[in-house]
């Protein structure tokens, strides 16, 4: 039901031990997921092309982020999974035609965001609102975890099955929201999912755009970043390229298509983007309307929009439909989440502690 809570899991310690404790208490779902991923190959692709190609990016993954790996090398343990599926399962990039010289078939996913900060606002708060549009089969896997790994800044991000996050918060008040751009220029790599787990550890905002920024990454989000002191940037990434889109005029949107004129470039197939473009200049009207009166209820009303119905801001049919939305006052530390469509969904509320760094890291 659209109004029960997505379930709260909580999670301390190192990254192994946590990621153990997510296995464990994910089980049933994380093995579910492997079973639907052995199921989704495309007619030409088998498993062993995709754990094969999987091993490369682990491979620059284990360079990188060794941390991270720990992490998902206990998950994998908790849930008792082979390693090698499971990190399959974060390499999303498999699953779509750039990576495979256009044999594989992408997987239709879609969100729309919002960002308002200072004279936008009612309050003066820097607010994000955000949509994720995926499978209406993953709504019922749907998590939040909140993570305290290490010496890290605690965070709480939603996740399908407790592998990759879509969308969260840290304690540090940086958050990540955004939107997957269809990149033709996918390559071996860190994979995105990586990436986004490595923005959410981020103690300043610097750090998290340093992780958008990675020259090993296999392909990339446009990772909407934003902090408390209302410094917000649209990163539309691809693997080989960023822009860079820093907030104007107090307001900022984005949905799933390039909006930089050095990016378009790098559009998959501009065939596809129609919908895309007309939620984000639906965004960025509602944005406009309501300037200077944007709030957490105002952008509960506006994250249900129906314009262009049913591919709409707050969509209902097609491939991908939206399974939650989240809301967040990064001045405050809390956090809105909705399971479902907009405007069917009761929000709930979630709050972080701000975070002080151990006397070793100041």
């Amino acid at each position: 039901m659209a109004s029960d809570p997505i379930p709260v899991i909580q999670v301390s310690g190192t990254h192994r031990q946590v990621g153990q404790h997510i296995g464990e208490q994910l089980k049933t779902q994380i093995q579910t997921m492997r079973s639907n991923l052995k199921s989704s190959l495309t007619q030409g692709i088998t498993w062993q092309d995709m754990l094969q190609q999987s091993s490369v990016y682990l491979v620059y993954s284990q360079v990188v982020y060794p941390q991270y790996i720990e992490e998902l090398r206990g998950i994998a343990e908790g849930a008792q999974v082979p390693f090698e599926e499971l990190f399959l399962g974060m390499c999303e990039e498999l699953w779509e035609k750039a990576a495979w010289k256009g044999k594989a078939v992408r997987n239709h996913t879609g969100c729309t965001d919002f960002a308002a900060r200072d004279r936008a606002t009612l309050d003066g708060h820097t607010l994000l609102a955000h949509t994720n549009d995926l499978s209406l089969e993953t709504e019922r896997d749907l998590v939040i975890l909140r993570v305290q790994a290490g010496d890290e800044p605690e965070f709480l991000g939603v996740s399908v099955g407790g592998v990759g996050f879509s969308a969260g918060y840290n304690a540090a008040g940086i958050s990540l929201t955004g939107n997957q751009v269809d990149n033709n220029d996918i390559r071996p790599g860190v994979p995105r999912l990586l990436v986004v787990r490595a923005i959410l550890a981020a103690q300043r905002l610097g750090q998290a755009m340093d992780a958008c920024l990675l020259p090993q990454r296999a392909s990339s989000y446009n990772n909407i970043l934003a902090d408390q002191y209302g410094e917000v940037y649209s990163m539309e990434g691809s693997a080989t390229d960023c822009e860079p889109l820093y907030i104007d005029g107090d307001i900022l949107a984005h949905a799933n298509h390039y909006i930089s004129a050095p990016m378009r470039k790098f559009e998959a197939d501009r065939s596809e983007i129609g919908d895309s473009v007309i939620r984000y200049n639906r965004a960025m009207r509602l944005l406009k309307e309501n300037y200077g009166q944007l709030s957490t209820q105002l952008f509960i009303e506006l994250l249900a929009d129906h314009a262009n119905y049913p591919a709409s801001i707050c969509k209902h049919l097609g491939e991908a439909v939206t399974v939650f939305s989240m809301i967040i006052d990064l001045n405050d530390l809390k956090a809105w989440i909705g399971r479902g469509r907009p405007c069917e969904t009761t929000y709930h509320e979630h709050q972080l502690s701000p975070w002080s760094p151990p006397d070793r890291l100041k």
